[in-house]
């Protein structure tokens, strides 16, 4: 089930704005396509996201999967129950399992990330393939 509140990227990340903030997850969609989570690497409190650069990395059975920004600005805070528990990633992905909060430098630009229905209509032509 994909949020309807939420804006998406083509990546499958999520975000959830509210005033200057936002908050960022990955996808149940991406988490499913991905084995037993390892380990994550987040950035610092503090640090400056650009929309497009890698904010960190999920360590999967798998492989080494990105995560991409989808927005600018600076994190205010990192959810380091993930760090020690990255298990709440797969299991709750849209509530527990957010990974940053970022102060928008820029909060215009969230206007272009995906509305629930569009990330939906995505998922469905990847899943057909």
């Amino acid at each position: 089930m994909i949020p309807r509140d939420l804006k998406y990227t083509s990546n499958h990340e999520w975000v959830h704005i509210k005033g200057r903030t936002a908050c960022i997850g990955i996808t149940e969609f991406a988490l499913d396509g991905l084995g037993k989570v390892l380990n994550l690497d987040l950035p610092n409190k503090e640090d400056e996201l650009l929309v497009g650069v890698a904010l960190g990395d999920v360590e999967t059975t798998d492989a080494l999967h990105e995560i991409t920004s989808p927005v600018e600005g600076f994190v205010a805070e990192v959810n380091d129950t993930l760090l020690n528990n990255p298990d709440i990633l797969k299991k709750d992905p849209y509530k527990r399992g957010w990974l940053l909060k970022v102060k928008l430098s820029t909060p215009e630009r969230v206007d272009s990330l995906l509305s629930a229905d569009a990330y939906l209509s995505l998922t469905q032509k990847k899943s057909k393939k």
